[in-house]
């Protein structure tokens, strides 16, 4: 019987010193050569504070372990990722990740986007391209400059219990991050579950993207796909200090006019500053989903900053825009609205619903006047049912 050390490489073994000031980069190479070659494929990283400046890059058939104590943090300024899959051309297959506290210095890092994705450098957390069956959980990451966890082109991928600590911040002088890119779980791909995460995050918590991404107005070298069968649960966005929201809880785009088919998004708990969920076509094309389903959603708009004051205003909790749906079912949806009298429900003037049932809403407030229901001047929805709607005032 093998013992436990035979079937993990440990980058211990391998030179990494895990002292927190020593680059440990070349240990992480040589403990994932050592793996392939003695047939483990998988390595371990044990408690202790391991520098990079280069990220982690693990091959197809690989699993990366790290101890809940094992923090991981990316050099200051060097522009890299944390951990992503070895061939960022072709893609890999069947990669886990899972343990450990990663950091990526966030607001020391500068995005450089180029005409190829192999050749940017995004700066997100960990990034994931064109791989086909992933597992990333039971970790936490802080502080990256873009996405948190990056998926891209994928194939049937499971992110799980996951808990993000974005910095609110990025500068000395305390200047808002929100709306940076600074998303929790981001990608596309078909087949996707992610559930259970939590924590802040400086834009969406969840975000789902049928092809391409935009930083701060600059288009990045990801093609625009329809993807089918994602769903989203157990979703806890949180504000930072009391009083600094996760931008959005979950947010589903589309560029180019492609489309998200089968789409399940259950149990989102949590304020949040501009929407609990959202469906936007970008850059006025229109976005197209199909068979969507939202149940359980919980939360409010909440903004206390003075910077940015139009946040909460700026969507409804539950927010479609310029986008054709073919059937959206909600249901068992909460409010407890103690400023503004945004709607729950807003439908800009470019959607169209075919078929739209809301079931089972309960909106308490502060004796606020105004629209709390549903804004749809100019949309289009063909058919309807409404059923189970409370509005009333707090106690």
């Amino acid at each position: 019987m093998m013992s436990r050390a035979q079937h993990v490489t440990n980058v211990r073994a391998h030179g990494a010193l895990a002292d927190g000031k020593t680059d440990d980069s070349k240990a992480f190479r040589r403990a994932i050569v050592k793996a392939q070659k003695n047939g483990t494929r998988k390595i371990f990283i044990p408690k202790g504070h391991y520098l990079i400046a280069q990220p982690i890059k693990l091959p197809s058939y690989f699993t990366l372990e790290a101890s809940p104590d094992a923090y991981i943090e990316l050099k200051p300024s060097c522009n890299q990722y944390l951990l992503q899959n070895e061939d960022q051309v072709n893609g890999n297959v069947h990669i886990k990740v899972t343990g450990g506290k990663w950091n990526g210095n966030g607001w020391t890092q500068t995005r450089t986007l180029r005409s190829t994705v192999d050749s940017s450098a995004f700066c997100f957390g960990m990034f994931f391209y064109k791989v086909r069956q992933l597992e990333v959980g039971n970790l936490q990451i802080d502080s990256t400059r873009s996405w948190g966890i990056a998926y891209m082109e994928c194939d049937t991928v499971h992110i799980h219990d996951v808990r993000f600590q974005q910095n609110p911040f990025k500068d000395a002088q305390r200047t808002s991050a929100l709306g940076q890119n600074g998303d929790g779980v981001t990608g596309g791909g078909n087949h996707v579950l992610i559930e259970n995460i939590s924590g802040f995050t400086n834009d969406d918590m969840i975000a789902f993207a049928a092809g391409g991404a935009c930083f701060q107005g600059k288009m990045a070298a990801f093609p625009a796909v329809d993807y089918r069968d994602v769903t989203v649960r157990n979703i806890n966005p949180e504000s930072i200090y009391d009083s600094i929201p996760t931008l959005k809880g979950v947010a589903f785009y589309t560029f180019e006019n492609r489309k998200v088919s089968d789409i399940t998004i259950e149990k989102v708990h949590g304020n949040t500053a501009m929407a609990s969920v959202l469906f936007y076509g970008l850059f006025d094309k229109t976005g197209y989903f199909s068979n969507v389903r939202v149940k359980d959603v919980s939360g409010a708009n909440v903004y206390g900053r003075s910077t940015q004051a139009w946040f909460p205003t700026e969507y409804g909790i539950i927010c479609v825009k310029q986008s054709i749906i073919d059937r959206l079912d909600i249901g068992q949806v909460s409010r407890d609205e103690r400023r503004y009298a945004n709607p729950q429900f807003s439908f800009d003037q470019h959607t169209v619903i075919d078929s739209l049932n809301i079931n089972q809403v309960d909106i308490r407030h502060q004796q606020i006047k105004g629209n709390l229901l549903l804004q749809a001047a100019g949309a289009v929805i063909k058919n309807s049912r409404i059923n189970g709607v409370s509005i009333g005032t707090r106690e």
